[in-house]
């Protein structure tokens, strides 16, 4: 069993952009609805770790919602 992923790096580049602007927003969010800051330090950890399983399972666990097979040049590299 072959164990890579070939990704084109822009897509790359836009998925984990994306995913970065959603998490930002969110932790901003925490400090938004609570001005105790260990109950913020909390959620954020939370929330790093809860992306990061998220980023797991879109990538390795083959929850994908973009299929990363072989693409000709031009092609889409959505489903």
């Amino acid at each position: 069993m072959d164990n890579k992923i070939i990704i084109d790096l822009d897509l790359l580049k836009t998925i984990l952009d994306q995913e970065s602007k959603k998490l930002v927003g969110k932790v901003m969010k925490r400090f938004e609805i609570s001005e105790n800051k260990e109950e913020i330090k909390k959620a954020v950890k939370e929330l790093l770790y809860e992306q990061m399983r998220d980023l797991n399972d879109f990538f390795i666990k083959g929850k994908l919602l973009i299929d990363f097979t072989k693409s000709k040049e031009g092609e889409s590299h959505g489903k």
